[in-house]
């Protein structure tokens, strides 16, 4: 069977190095030096990474500092005025780990979620961790007394009489720092209502 000039030849070669594939090099080299290409490239790559160090079975490693492991010790020798052994350390260390890791579990299976005690508690230490932030420094005569006026109903006897700022000087002191610190809470929730938002829908 012949072929003529020009008609197409199964069994012959379709590039050679008389007919080699230039076009099509050149084609190919051209669709690598493409940025969009590059940025698929570069957006799977940072994809993937990102996607390998949060996959579910990553955890945060918990670790038990030296400040952790000395709070426990003080808080044993406050309770049995005497430092613990090292194998009552080991037990304090062990439960220690355990609640730290119940802790995490739970609120990765979100069960505090709906939680009124757990919701009251968090807000109870948020709160006094605010309050013993506050700073509070020790008050003017001139300030005491002011307060002791616009606050008379605070300090009035049974009789309704006020006493003396000297007469009851702590008790003043001791109402004056505690202003500052609801005063510092307040400034605290207003901050968090600009950093969330609220809205009410009604």
């Amino acid at each position: 069977m012949k072929w003529h000039a020009g008609a197409y030849n199964p069994f012959q070669p379709r590039y050679s190095i008389a007919n080699p594939p230039t076009l099509v090099f050149k084609d190919r080299m051209q669709l690598f030096k493409e940025p969009l290409l590059h940025f698929v490239l570069l957006g799977a790559l940072f994809f993937g990474a990102y996607a390998w160090l949060n996959r579910p079975d990553r955890a945060e490693r918990l670790v038990i500092t030296e400040s952790a492991v000395r709070q426990l010790t003080e808080e044993f020798s406050r309770d049995w005025n005497r430092d613990p052994t090292a194998e009552e350390l080991q037990e304090l260390l062990h439960d220690h780990i355990r609640e730290e890791l119940a802790v995490r579990e739970g609120l990765a299976l979100g069960l505090d979620q709906n939680d009124p005690v757990i919701r009251q508690r968090i807000r109870q230490k948020l709160e006094l961790m605010v309050e013993e932030e506050a700073v509070v420094r020790e008050p003017t005569d001139e300030e005491l007394a002011v307060y002791l006026c616009e606050n008379a109903d605070l300090f009035c006897d049974e009789n309704g009489v006020l006493p003396e700022l000297d007469q009851i000087r702590n008790l003043v002191i001791f109402e004056w720092e505690n202003q500052i610190r609801l005063q510092q809470l307040d400034r605290f929730y207003n901050d968090l209502e600009s950093k969330y938002g609220v809205q009410i829908e009604q």
